[in-house]
């Protein structure tokens, strides 16, 4: 009798294996970070829409553009200061007395001694930079907080600005400062024609245009590097979205300024110390520390970052700055006055929070301090243009502090309770 053949059952397909709770977690911590980079961006773009439509264009017209640019100008320089601060941890509550001090200083010489601008400009960033190694000192060697030695400097140098000026004003400043503050760059090679938007500063076409190749080069050049050490990259799709989205609104910018008149002389200022600070934290092993001590101030010491060294010359950086923003301040008003800089501290606090710099230190980019301080100029440009009231303008600058704090702190958990 032959045997039966009975054929055996085919194998099932193993099942697909369960995703890992580790992936899951990779997957999520990357969504929040992402989110909590980039929301800032997404954010401004929003209220920079929402304003345009409110104000029926306005808001975009070149020489209105221009006029948000230059008049915000010094909280944008006093941002770039307050968020190195805040990564490393600490607070600076006096940089508007030092920007009124230092204002002051820099109109009593060359107003009433008449001291030419190119001695008198460095003298005065010499009094900022003494300034801020008197509070650097205090917090750094001497272990004061930083919150009570700027509340101190606070009052101290706004007693020091009324002293100085003789509780008066005093200018007009020299036609080289003040074309520092309002003045704008000439047309060296004249202007070119945009058809229906008629002519544009050729000089400024052209800076616009080396920006765009900036952006792009850095961005492919970041991304291949991470490629070649084997991390992960977003998607070419998600890549190109982060080249051309900033680019066409940079260009757009850029073009208004041309027709209006041409790029400020500040805003060349801002946008060099934007590109050498943003180097410094990148790129510097000054930078580094600064996040190493704002991260982790113990694991910082043990591995040997001066945390004091570092500390005290974070406050004679910003003492500088101040300086800076005094000298553009006073230049722009063409008078240094008493009440230069007042609450000016408070809007360079909340330039670096809305920017996406953490309460707690560690967390923080220069160009998110530029972005949360265009965010504040956008607001007050825009309701100024809605004919709304000072308090309404503080009701709102308020929440939009609030609201960024609050997501940064409600990221924070999520990351943290998906690690768990």
């Amino acid at each position: 009798m032959a045997a039966s053949t009975s054929s055996a059952p085919a194998p099932k397909a193993p099942a697909p294996a369960p995703k890992s709770p580790a992936a899951a977690r990779s997957r999520f911590s990357f969504n929040a970070n992402s989110l909590r980079q980039n929301g800032i961006y997404i954010a401004f773009a929003l209220i920079v829409v929402l304003f345009a439509i409110l104000t029926g264009g306005d808001l975009l017209q070149p020489q209105n553009l221009s006029n948000i640019i230059v008049q915000k100008s010094y909280i944008l320089i006093l941002a770039i200061g307050m968020i190195l601060i805040i990564i490393a941890g600490h607070i600076d509550l006096s940089v508007g007395s030092v920007l009124g001090a230092t204002g002051a200083f820099s109109a009593v010489l060359m107003v009433n001694h008449d001291v030419h601008w190119a001695i008198a400009i460095p003298l005065t960033l010499l009094m900022g930079a003494l300034i801020g190694a008197w509070q650097g000192y205090w917090v750094a060697y001497f272990g004061i907080p930083a919150f009570i030695v700027t509340l101190a400097g606070m009052l101290v140098f706004r007693a020091l600005t009324l002293v100085i000026l003789g509780n008066q004003g005093i200018g007009p400043f020299p036609d080289t400062v003040r074309d520092m503050a309002n003045g704008f760059t000439p047309g060296w090679l004249g202007n070119v024609a945009l058809g229906s938007l008629g002519g544009a500063d050729v000089i400024t076409l052209l800076v616009g245009v080396a920006l765009v190749v900036t952006i792009v080069w850095t961005q492919w050049r970041g991304r291949t590097a991470r490629q070649k050490l084997g991390q992960s990259v977003e998607s070419m799709t998600v890549f190109l979205l982060k080249i051309i989205a900033p680019s066409v609104v940079l260009m757009f910018v850029i073009v208004q300024l041309a027709r209006f008149k041409n790029l400020p002389w500040v805003l060349l200022l801002l946008g060099a110390l934007v590109i050498i600070y943003s180097l410094i934290t990148a790129r510097a092993v000054f930078g580094r520390h600064i996040y190493a001590i704002g991260g982790n101030l113990n694991a910082a010491t043990l591995s040997g970052v001066k945390v004091k060294s570092v500390t005290f010359w974070l406050f004679v950086n910003m003492g500088v700055l101040s300086a800076v923003a005094g000298i553009i301040f006073s230049g722009r008003l063409n008078l240094a006055g008493p009440t230069a800089g007042n609450s000016f501290e408070l809007d360079a606090i909340a330039a670096a929070f809305i920017g996406g710099a953490a309460v707690q230190g560690g967390v923080g980019k220069v160009i998110g301090a530029i972005t949360g301080g265009l965010i504040m100029a956008v607001i007050d440009n825009g309701m100024s243009l809605l004919g709304a009231g000072s308090e309404q303008v503080m009701l709102v600058k308020g929440l939009v502090l609030l609201a960024a704090v609050a997501f940064d702190v409600w990221t924070k958990r999520r990351a943290g309770a998906s690690s768990r």
